[in-house]
């Protein structure tokens, strides 16, 4: 590890796991960025490929301070975030992951923008899609409000708030809320705790919307998000349920209700909310299993998943257009 002589206010955190293949492609992007006024942190989940390896060796021929730090045993993303920020002593976190590719102006882009305004709590920006081989594909994450003001309304109205994983936030304000959730969860897989990590942060750091703490996002495209394999996509109703629990808890808050674990919520659903909830899941794999089909020019297969999808939950496929295809930008 070499050591910086200079005092950082950010700590740029990459949670590494089996990314041998795109680790050095990531690290480049790191090192090519505009602003370097930041800590770099390598979070070793365990992995069980030449990864570190890598890293150890890119820095052998790029000057410049890292840390890497290995978790003993391998229990998700969302506990190396939170391990993150309660490891670190900086103000600001930036979590990059192991197989994407920032542009060049991300980090100084994000970080002149949330040091700007006290008001802001998180800077996020907008995310465009590449494959395995960095080849620009259609889509991409267009999500936040780029204005305080939208914000304000969007948590008073109890609203989730959707932003990049990508995005700089102060690190005490979101051990305040609490930080990214580990507990209260089933033990094993699928690991609950991993689904929607981020959407149960933002949300809950919204709360603080009372105090004019604010959440935005730099509308201009930053970075670039890798969708790796060549299979199609796999069950969501993981996801869904984590949603449907972190909505239900952001309404228990409003109210002054205790909130519920993971838990407990799931115990509490009937038969007819699980199957409801299973309904959306399908929507969601059936449209995404459809787009796979007619990337691949299997066009019977795709209008087949795409008509599954619309007949579960009609509007669900609008709902994606609006998020992923950057026409309403």
């Amino acid at each position: 590890m070499q050591k910086s002589m200079q005092k950082n206010d950010l700590t740029l955190a990459i949670c590494l796991y089996n990314a041998e293949k795109y680790i050095e492609e990531t690290l480049t992007c790191l090192i090519n960025q505009t602003f370097q006024g930041f800590d770099l942190l390598i979070v070793d989940d365990c992995s069980t490929d030449g990864g570190i390896e890598v890293v150890r060796s890119f820095f052998k021929t790029h000057f410049r301070q890292y840390e890497v730090v290995h978790i003993p045993v391998n229990k998700g993303l969302c506990v190396g975030r939170r391990f993150v920020e309660e490891y670190v002593q900086t103000k600001y976190l930036l979590f990059i992951d192991a197989d994407d590719c920032p542009y060049p102006t991300m980090v100084e882009k994000l970080y002149n923008k949330i040091t700007s305004d006290s008001d802001l709590m998180a800077v996020g920006c907008y995310l465009e899609y590449i494959d395995d081989e960095r080849n620009r594909i259609k889509g991409g994450i267009f999500l936040g409000e780029s204005t305080k003001e939208e914000f304000y309304e969007k948590a008073k109205n109890k609203k989730l708030i959707f932003l990049p994983s990508t995005s700089i936030y102060d690190r005490l304000v979101a051990l305040q809320v609490g930080g990214h959730n580990i507990d209260g969860f089933p033990d094993g897989k699928p690991r609950y705790q991993d689904f929607c990590e981020d959407l149960d942060l933002w949300t809950r750091m919204s709360d603080l919307f009372i105090e004019r703490k604010a959440i935005i996002v730099v509308p201009e495209i930053l970075y670039q998000y890798r969708k790796t394999g060549d299979t199609v996509s796999k069950n969501s109703l993981g996801m869904v349920l984590r949603m449907k629990h972190i909505k239900s808890n952001l309404l228990k808050r409003r109210a002054g209700e205790k909130e519920q674990t993971f838990i407990d919520f799931y115990n509490s659903l009937s038969v007819d909310d699980i199957n409801s909830l299973k309904k959306n899941a399908l929507a969601a794999d059936s449209l995404r299993n459809g787009v796979f089909f007619l990337r691949k020019g299997k066009i019977l297969q795709g209008v087949k998943n795409i008509s599954i999808s619309v007949w579960n939950k009609p509007n669900y496929i609008m709902q994606k257009i609006k998020k992923n295809s950057g026409l309403f930008r």
